[in-house]
C-alpha cells in the first residue's frame, strides 16, 4: 500500500532529477557566449587577413623571406585551430542538449511509471537514498 509519506519521496526523487538534468551548464555563461559569439570570430579573421596579408606576393630570397612566409603560414594554423574550437563548441553544446533532452523524456516516463505502479516503502526509500549519494546538495546561502 502507498502511503502520503511513499509519495512524498518519489516527488522528492523525481524533484532531484529534475534538478540534475534540468541544470544550466555552467561553462554556458554570458562571457563565454560574447568569447564565441564575437572574439573568436574577430580573431579568425584578424588570423586568417594577417596570413594572407603576410604571404601575398613574397617571394622570399633570404632567410627572413622565409621567416615571413612561416609567420604567414602560422596564422593560417591559427585561424583554422580558433574556427575548428568553435565549431567544435557548438557541435559538442547541440549534441549534450539533445542528449539532455531524451533523459528528460526517459525520466519523465519513468516516474510517471513510477507514480502510477503500487511499490513498497522500502523500495522507494533505497532509491531516494541511493540518488542522495549520488546528488550533491544544493548550497545554502545565509541571507
Amino acid at each position: 500500500m502507498e502511503t502520503a509519506s511513499d509519495r512524498a519521496n518519489l516527488t522528492t526523487v523525481r524533484e532531484q532529477t529534475t534538478r540534475i538534468l534540468g541544470g544550466q551548464d555552467a561553462t554556458d555563461s554570458r562571457p563565454q557566449r560574447l568569447f564565441y559569439k564575437l572574439f573568436l570570430p574577430l580573431g579568425i579573421l584578424a588570423n586568417l587577413g594577417l596570413g594572407i596579408l603576410i604571404l601575398t606576393g613574397l617571394r622570399p630570397e633570404s632567410w627572413p623571406g622565409w621567416l615571413q612566409i612561416a609567420s604567414g603560414a602560422f596564422c593560417c594554423v591559427v585561424a583554422g585551430w580558433l574556427s575548428a574550437a568553435a565549431w567544435s563548441k557548438v557541435y559538442w553544446s547541440r549534441s549534450m542538449a539533445r542528449q539532455v533532452a531524451l533523459w528528460r523524456q526517459i525520466t519523465d516516463a519513468f516516474f510517471t511509471w513510477l507514480e502510477e505502479a503500487p511499490l513498497p516503502a522500502e523500495a522507494v526509500g533505497h532509491l531516494k537514498t541511493s540518488l542522495d549519494k549520488v546528488v550533491p546538495r544544493p548550497e545554502q546561502n545565509p541571507n
